[in-house]
């Protein structure tokens, strides 16, 4: 039942609740958008001169929201892949079936590369997130720098433990992102609640 909650319900709950706060964004007033078009003019000039990254904001739940639903939208996919392959590298361990073994490790190593392409593709707003997308790309490079995914599939030279350690790592910080949706949306209940 966990399970059944966590890759079916908790995603799409995080999605949806993302979609539905981002709708929720008032809109401007005519006169504001008449003044952020001059400010967007004159500051898309200032951007060309001044090319550092954008600031991220701290602790903006709707920011976060987004940012959630949108790597749970382009990474997710990813995540089901790679636990997938992990089952599949743990059962060639087991049976010591060096054919499943290379196989699995060339899915991994597929899967990371697209992983990372997903997670650096990401337009983040916050610093949150952003600090754990970061730590699942140095995460996802410690493993694609593994010699197991180098071409060495020798069973006495392989360190499987580290590379199990990595990818609980990767699953660990997509619970981090969902655990900071569930409180807020308890308290999204209790404020409806004491509404009605």
């Amino acid at each position: 039942m966990k399970k059944f909650l966590q890759n079916l319900i908790l995603p799409f709950a995080l999605f949806s609740a993302g979609i539905l706060l981002i709708g929720c964004e008032q809109a401007a007033e005519p006169n504001q958008q008449n003044i952020q078009t001059e400010n967007a003019d004159q500051s898309s000039t200032a951007h060309v001169q001044n090319t550092e990254k954008p600031e991220l904001k701290t602790g903006s739940m709707l920011y976060i929201v987004r940012d959630v639903a949108d790597l749970q939208l382009k990474a997710g996919e990813y995540v089901t892949q790679l636990q997938e392959t992990q089952n599949d590298l743990q059962t060639a361990i087991d049976q010591h079936d060096q054919q499943q073994l290379q196989q699995a490790a060339s899915a991994l190593q597929k899967q990371l590369t697209g992983f990372n392409a997903a997670l650096n593709s990401l337009n983040l707003k916050t610093q949150e997130i952003n600090d754990i997308r970061n730590t699942l790309l140095s995460a996802n490079q410690q493993v694609l720098v593994s010699p197991f995914l180098n071409g060495q599939v020798d069973f006495s030279q392989v360190d499987f433990k580290k590379i199990q350690q990595q990818m609980g790592t990767i699953q660990s910080e997509m619970l981090k992102l969902a655990s900071m949706m569930i409180p807020q949306q308890a308290d999204n209940d209790a404020a409806a609640e004491k509404q009605s």
